[in-house]
């Protein structure tokens, strides 16, 4: 009787390690959980609006993915031909850039900027020819949030994590 006990004893002492190790392992190896959050920006200007906001994707210190939206809505045409060729200027540096993605859409009273930067895939060596290593965000390798939104900030720009 007294071996059943301690043989029964046994096993359950290995089950119940064996689990508690293999839980403790996995919660160990799964990956970071991946973090959004929403920015925005205030724009002043004379003659119309500005709305700039951001969605930055991230996981841990690295930032993943960046979407950049932009946008002026303005009746004055000169103000929105302004913009527009400000808008395709800046992205022209970057065309042939893989995973940099961005467009210029005009409309009646409005030019709308859109960039998608995926970090994960973009070649840096090459990001880093075309803005320069000075106020940018990568740091070693890595492009960091931590950086991203300290230069944000300089500008205004305020963060809140989406759930």
């Amino acid at each position: 009787m007294k071996k059943i006990i301690l043989l029964t004893l046994l096993v359950i002492v290995i089950v119940v390690t064996g689990c508690e190790k293999e839980n403790s392992s996995t919660s160990i190896r799964s990956p970071k959980k991946t973090v959004h959050e929403h920015c925005t920006r205030a724009g002043i200007m004379e003659d119309g609006e500005v709305s700039l906001q951001y969605d930055l994707y991230y996981t841990g210190e690295r930032l993943n993915i960046l979407q950049s939206f932009e946008q002026v809505t303005s009746s004055n045409e000169n103000t929105l031909d302004t913009y527009e060729q400000a808008y395709k200027g800046i992205h022209a540096h970057y065309k042939g850039l893989e995973y940099y993605d961005a467009d210029v859409v005009r409309e009646n009273t409005s030019v709308t900027s859109r960039i998608t930067i995926n970090y994960d895939k973009i070649n840096l060596k090459k990001l880093l020819e075309i803005e320069g290593a000075d106020d940018n965000i990568v740091e070693n390798g890595i492009p960091k949030v931590a950086k991203w939104k300290e230069l944000a900030e300089r500008f205004g720009t305020s963060c809140q994590v989406i759930e």
